[in-house]
C-alpha cells in the first residue's frame, strides 16, 4: 500500500489538504503534518528552525515502507531535507509550485528574484520576533484567485504567522543521500505567489525526473482537487 505525506506551505497548516486527503486516501494511507507553529502544535516563531520542521515531518514516515512526499510552496525545503536525512524512507518528492532548491541555497535568496510574485510587496516581516505574514487584502490575489468564497473564508480563519528562520537556512544536501531520491514537479501556470517564471528557473537549476502542469493559481488543492490528485498519482507511477 502506498503512503503519502502532505506538507503545507507558508501561513497554512495540515487543514489546507482537506480535499486531497480523502482523494489520495482511495489509493493508500495519507498523513498531513502540521509544521511547528500552527494547528495543535503551537510554537513561538523565533524558536522554530528548519531542523525543527524536519523533525515534525519525519514522525510521519513509517519505518516499514517508503513514502511519497507532496509538498507545497516554501516548504519544499522541508521535503528536501527530509529526503537528505531519510533517503531510504522517501520514495519520491512531488514539489507543488514549491522551492526545490539546489544544495547550499535558501528560500530567501530565490524569493527575492521573483519579480512576478505578489508576495514580497504584500508581506509584513518582524525580524525581532522572527515571523512573516501576508497582508489579508492580498489573500485572494496572491493565493486564492481561482478558489471559492467558502475556501477563502476557511483560510481567513486559519492562516497564521510564519516562522522566519527556515527561509534563511541554506540546504545541506548531498548527491549520496538527497540525490538518490526521485523528484517530480507540478507547475501551477497561474500562480502569483511562486510565479511560473520562478518555478521554471527552479526546475532548470535542479532538474527533476518528471514535470506536470496545471492551469491553476497557488492553491490548487482548493480549486482543482481532482486534477491535482490525478497529477500526483500520475507522477508517482512506477
Amino acid at each position: 500500500m502506498r503512503h503519502f505525506l502532505l506538507i503545507h506551505g507558508s501561513w497554512h497548516g495540515a487543514w489546507c489538504w482537506y480535499k486531497i486527503i480523502p482523494r489520495l486516501g482511495a489509493h493508500g494511507s495519507v498523513a498531513a503534518v502540521n509544521l511547528p507553529g500552527r494547528g495543535r502544535d503551537p510554537a513561538v516563531p523565533a524558536t522554530v528552525g528548519l531542523e525543527t520542521m524536519v523533525d515534525a515531518a519525519a514522525t510521519h514516515l513509517p519505518p516499514d515502507r517508503q513514502t511519497t512526499v507532496v509538498v507545497h510552496s516554501r516548504y519544499g525545503i522541508v521535503a528536501s531535507m527530509l529526503a537528505e536525512r531519510h533517503p531510504e524512507r522517501v520514495r519520491r518528492i512531488v514539489y507543488l509550485a514549491s522551492f526545490m532548491l539546489p544544495a547550499g541555497d535558501c528560500v530567501a535568496q530565490w524569493a527575492r528574484q521573483d519579480g512576478d510574485s505578489l508576495i514580497p510587496s504584500n508581506m509584513e516581516v518582524d525580524t525581532g520576533e522572527a515571523w512573516d505574514w501576508l497582508k489579508p487584502e492580498a489573500y485572494v490575489s496572491a493565493l486564492y484567485a481561482d478558489c471559492t468564497e467558502d475556501d477563502v473564508a476557511l483560510a481567513r480563519t486559519l492562516l497564521c504567522r510564519e516562522p522566519l528562520r527556515p527561509a534563511a537556512a541554506p540546504l545541506a544536501l548531498t548527491p549520496e543521500r538527497y540525490g538518490t531520491v526521485s523528484r517530480a514537479y507540478i507547475r501551477l501556470t497561474e500562480d502569483r505567489a511562486v510565479s511560473l517564471s520562478l518555478q521554471d528557473r527552479l526546475i532548470e537549476a535542479s532538474p527533476p525526473q518528471r514535470v506536470a502542469s496545471l492551469k491553476a493559481s497557488h492553491s490548487a488543492y482548493f480549486s482543482q482537487p481532482e486534477a491535482l490528485t490525478r497529477a500526483i498519482l500520475d507522477l508517482d507511477r512506477d
